[in-house]
């Protein structure tokens, strides 16, 4: 298998070698700020074995593009260069040369930033639909990577609600380049979004710094689907104007898979002090939901193979919710996607376990 590129923005910290040189990101936000991004590439070898990290950055490969901030980084008079434009101007290249759509991760909980380029790379393999490649790119907040009980999960959260302006800077940035390309150079990719965990406490928090540089005007629709994956944020989020209530003004469709049985939500709803878990149980009401939602039950199917994943990587690993995805990325409606079943009394899709009726 060839080694596949990984695009990437981060706030994290750079990790440096004895001659200076950037190797890495650590488990720290930047010290310039917490909203100050850095953006790249990495390449990605597939390492088959490994069931950890599947995919794996490939030594010696991490590209920093070049940031020049006047009054920063550089003199006031500097003239101004944006990794940003390296990035996304590359993205905007490959994606026609290839016949690929754009998917957009943000991770979650102790995730740290070589396991997010694994993350990543790994739904470009497993998401990506029949006749229609994904590229990957992935928003890195500095999540350490730890499981130190109790005290990770908080530093985590606290780490994750800091990084709003940092991701919304990503989202705004990739908005306003979109806008700028002139309509004899846009192409037909769409942009997804899929979000794991506490990528979802990231996200609402970076809608809100969206919306507070946004004002009272309408979001733009940039993307054709966003994926909250065993979310952890609460029930009642898409009720409020300070949770999720705006996020479907920004896609075509939100879709909110969630299992009764995740274990590591559990944990965060019952030893953590959080709310019902949007990942676990689904919205807190059925009335009055978005329109743009759809509900995706994978309680029977949560189940992964390593133990230690505790039902909550089956959005990576599991067949059946896999083979749901890649549908709804090749344009299937709701109702149209194999494996499923309709639940009226709970207003959502069940994913049906194979060889069970």
């Amino acid at each position: 298998m060839p080694d596949d590129m990984v695009f990437f923005a981060t706030n994290r910290a750079e990790e440096m070698d004895k001659d200076g040189r950037v190797v890495g990101f650590t488990g720290k936000v930047h010290a310039i700020s917490p909203r100050w991004l850095r953006y790249g590439s990495v390449q990605v070898r597939h390492a088959p074995k490994d069931e950890e990290l599947p995919y794996q950055v490939k030594a010696g490969s991490l590209s920093l593009a070049p940031d020049v901030v006047p009054g920063v980084t550089a003199p006031e008079k500097a003239r101004a260069v944006l990794g940003s434009d390296k990035v996304l101007g590359e993205l905007r290249e490959l994606l026609p040369a290839n016949t690929s759509d754009l998917l957009l991760f943000i991770h979650g909980f102790s995730c740290d930033f070589v396991t997010g380029v694994s993350r990543a790379a790994e739904l470009k393999h497993e998401w990506s639909p029949p006749k229609r490649d994904l590229q990957v790119a992935f928003l890195s907040w500095p999540a350490d990577g730890s499981m130190v009980p109790w005290i990770s999960y908080a530093s985590d959260r606290d780490d994750a609600r800091a990084s709003a302006k940092a991701i919304s800077r990503a989202l705004q940035r990739m908005t306003e380049f979109m806008v700028k390309v002139r309509s004899d150079e846009k192409c037909e990719a769409k942009i997804h979004l899929a979000v794991h965990s506490m990528g979802a406490y990231a996200l609402r928090h970076a809608l809100q710094a969206w919306l507070s540089d946004w004002g009272s005007k309408p979001l733009p629709r940039i993307f054709s689907n966003i994926f909250l994956m065993a979310a952890d944020e609460n029930s009642d989020s898409f009720e409020r104007v300070d949770g999720l209530a705006r996020l479907p003004e920004l896609a075509e469709a939100v879709h909110v898979y969630f299992a009764r049985n995740d274990g590591a939500l559990n944990i965060s709803d019952a030893t953590k002090g959080n709310p019902d878990r949007l990942g676990m149980v689904g919205p807190r009401t059925l009335s009055s939901l978005p329109h743009k939602l759809v509900l995706v039950d994978c309680s029977d199917v949560s189940k992964t193979p390593r133990f230690a994943e505790v039902g909550h990587q089956y959005y990576r690993k599991q067949p059946e919710v896999l083979a749901d995805i890649r549908q709804v990325l090749a344009g299937k409606r709701p109702e149209e996607v194999a494996g499923r079943e309709w639940v009226p009394s709970r207003n959502c899709f069940r994913i049906k376990a194979k060889g069970k009726p």
